[in-house]
């Protein structure tokens, strides 16, 4: 492991995350403190608050639940598709055409994760900003298909949905049917590069689940 650096990809949870909604997603209370032994707290929360992780489940019935992925589709190659220089607005979305500049100078490994870059990440601590009457960039429907035939097991986005604005859901109906899963908000995507890195995006093992908060980090193994 010492060949590694790691990046944290997570927002912490706390009550005034950005949610879907835009009512408040998590709430931590404290159920006994110190004087009487050791603090135990309660947790309340949407299952998709958060750093989080969307399974095949989550838009249909007979896909995997989260836990049931297997772990090497959780921990694998990842790339950065990094798009923040051409977002000039909030309904950006990530095209094929961006994909295939990336690919002029890279491979997309076989069993990646693709995270897209938008920079919106920044706006996460003004959640009216970020969640921006839900207009936000995402990826086209068929970006995500082209990245299937790629051979890719996810994609994860800096905002609340790879969706953007669709309120259709073009790129869960997708991603989702062919076995693949989402990341929605992810961080710190200016701290790894475009190749060379690794992702554990690991979900709470719970049954029957269709979403669960994660703690995704990056293994980035230095340049020589």
């Amino acid at each position: 492991m010492n060949s590694f650096n790691f990046v944290d990809l997570t927002h912490p949870l706390e009550g005034t995350v950005p949610t879907w909604t835009g009512s408040c997603g998590f709430r931590s209370e404290i159920k006994m403190d110190y004087p009487e032994g050791c603090r135990v707290q309660q947790f309340k929360m949407h299952a998709g608050v958060g750093t989080h992780l969307d399974a095949p489940s989550h838009f249909f019935s007979d896909g995997l639940n989260v836990g049931d992925l297997p772990l090497d589709r959780l921990i694998v190659p990842a790339i950065k598709i990094d798009v923040k220089r051409k977002v000039d607005s909030a309904r950006y979305m990530i095209s094929p055409e961006d994909i295939i500049d990336f690919e002029k100078k890279y491979q997309i490994p076989k069993g990646a994760l693709v995270l897209g870059d938008t920079g919106w990440g920044r706006y996460w601590k003004d959640k009216e900003r970020y969640r921006n009457q839900m207009q936000f960039p995402g990826f086209l429907k068929e970006t995500v298909d082209l990245l299937l035939k790629r051979g890719i097991v996810g994609v994860g986005i800096d905002t609340l949905s790879p969706d953007g604005s669709d309120m259709t859901f073009p790129v869960h109906h997708r991603l989702l049917g062919a076995g693949g899963y989402i990341l929605e908000n992810v961080a710190n995507l200016d701290n790894v590069p475009e190749i060379g890195f690794y992702v554990a995006a690991l979900p709470l093992r719970i049954s029957e689940a269709t979403e669960s908060a994660i703690r995704c980090v990056a293994f980035i193994r230095p340049l020589a």
